[in-house]
């Protein structure tokens, strides 16, 4: 089922690795190892050269849907048309719903209230105004906010306006709504090749007939890692995770930038105690008993277990050692998905209440009742039921990848796109499988090499 199969050399790449049960280099970990032989560079080297060959063309092909060049436009000119408004909005309220109140009480005098169900109205009025996505920054001047370097804890105060337009370019590429980004390419000020770097302070297993699969490809390591790397949460912009939490339905902060179980006792062979913090915190509490409060009855004792829980970290994450319920649990019990059929039955009872349709929409909406995941077999991609949904969502996520190829190729004189995304793809393929076996690196992050003539990508 792999995307691009014609295309992209994928056999190739999957016969790189082998399904080892237990891997000691990682851990004991279940999961695809990689097999060292001659002809193992060559074979990664051409995936990548071809994958980015490929990305190249269709990023080609698709730049040819707009004009080729772009008139300069002043600065108060709307280049986020209303029907693309109307497109992103509620993918902008996932990072910034309305506001009712201004951050400073001293706006409130020029603050406008949010308009619910259509776009902002505030078009002549000057002043913040609470709304999902202000004409403001539909503008051009929106484009043109300076990026600018920051110290520690400096993030917000030099980049908040300009970072906000960031993450509307990025929805904008979600919804492929790429004519306002590559208008704003067209700008003199364009900042957009800056903020690359800016920081604040999948071969697939094969399925049988009936829908078991041959190797439960979700216990692997690689596979837990994929699904917890695309759709972690507690970065300044979690726009990116948005499409793998949608199709695994993974709720926001399931997975933490910070990881930590959920069940200290549980998973304490796989963390280290810190004596030393322990100690630390023993001899300050002692430091800072309160006779008076102790006598009166108003301290409250602390159950020493959860204490000393506190200071247990964890050595590395179990990938690959635990089955894909307990990952999903490992850092915070996973809430109660419903099916889309459990919203029609919810829906179904609520009329045969005698309320309308109308209101019980309502009730769902307030509940946040709402399925989640696009999977018909929940947490199973590969499920053959699952195959139009998983084909969609390799489509989409290869139009991303072909998207950002083209906005990078549009500031080409400012930054190098096709490095980067190599850099990426080789990221990926390292950090999944990287191990502690011998010629590991040299092969999964040594193979920059041009590949040799005449070398084939053949399976």
């Amino acid at each position: 089922m792999p995307h691009n199969s014609d295309r992209i050399p994928w056999e190739a790449l999957a016969s790189v690795f082998e399904l080892r049960r237990t891997n000691p280099c990682q851990h004991g970990a279940y999961n695809l190892h990689t097999r060292i032989q001659p002809d193992s560079k060559t074979k990664l080297a051409n995936f990548v050269q071809v994958f980015m060959q490929i990305v190249a063309e269709d990023s080609a092909q698709k730049r040819k849907q707009y004009p080729e060049k772009y008139e300069v436009s002043g600065e108060n000119e709307v280049i986020i048309s209303d029907e693309a408004a109307t497109k992103i909005e509620s993918t902008v309220w996932r990072w910034h719903p309305e506001e009712y109140w201004p951050d400073d009480e001293d706006d409130l005098d020029i603050f406008k209230q949010p308009t619910a169900g259509k776009l902002c109205p505030h078009i002549e009025e000057s002043g913040r105004c609470g709304c999902v996505l202000p004409f403001t920054e539909r503008k051009m001047s929106a484009f043109q906010r300076q990026q600018v370097p920051n110290g520690c804890y400096g993030f917000d105060t030099c980049n908040l306006e300009s970072f906000r337009n960031l993450e509307v370019v990025k929805t904008l590429i979600l919804h492929g709504e790429m004519d306002p980004i590559l208008r704003s390419c067209a700008q003199q000020g364009s900042h957009l090749a800056k903020w690359w770097k800016h920081q604040e302070c999948q071969c697939m297993p094969a399925t049988d007939d009936n829908g078991s699969p041959i190797d439960d490809y979700r216990k692997t390591k690689a596979y837990q890692q994929a699904v917890r790397l695309s759709t972690e949460s507690g970065h300044k912009s979690d726009i990116a995770a948005y499409p793998h939490r949608d199709l695994l339905g993974i709720e926001e902060d399931q997975f933490r930038c910070f990881p930590y179980p959920f069940d200290v006792s549980r998973w304490k062979h796989v963390m280290r105690f810190d004596q030393q913090g322990f100690e630390r915190y023993q001899k300050f509490d002692e430091s800072d008993d309160d006779p008076e409060a102790e006598s009166s009855g108003e301290s409250e004792e602390e159950d020493p277990e959860e204490v000393r829980n506190r200071f247990y970290e964890l050595e590395f994450y179990p990938f690959g050692l635990m089955s894909y319920e307990d990952f999903l649990n490992f850092e915070k019990p996973i809430g109660f998905q419903p099916l889309p059929s459990d919203i029609k039955h919810v829906r179904w009872v609520l009329c045969q209440q005698g309320l309308p349709v109308e209101l019980s929409d309502c009730i769902l909406e307030y509940a946040d009742y709402t399925p989640q995941g696009n999977l018909p077999v929940p947490g199973k991609p590969l499920h053959p039921q699952c195959r139009d949904e998983l084909n969609r969502y390799l489509e989409y996520c290869w139009q991303l990848i072909v998207r950002c190829y083209m906005l990078g190729h549009e500031l080409r004189d400012k930054m190098d796109i096709e490095t980067l995304v190599g850099e990426e793809v080789k990221d990926f393929v390292y950090e999944l499988f990287k191990c502690e076996s011998g010629g590991f690196y040299e092969l999964l992050y040594g193979f920059d090499a041009e590949p040799t003539e005449g070398s084939e990508v053949d399976g």
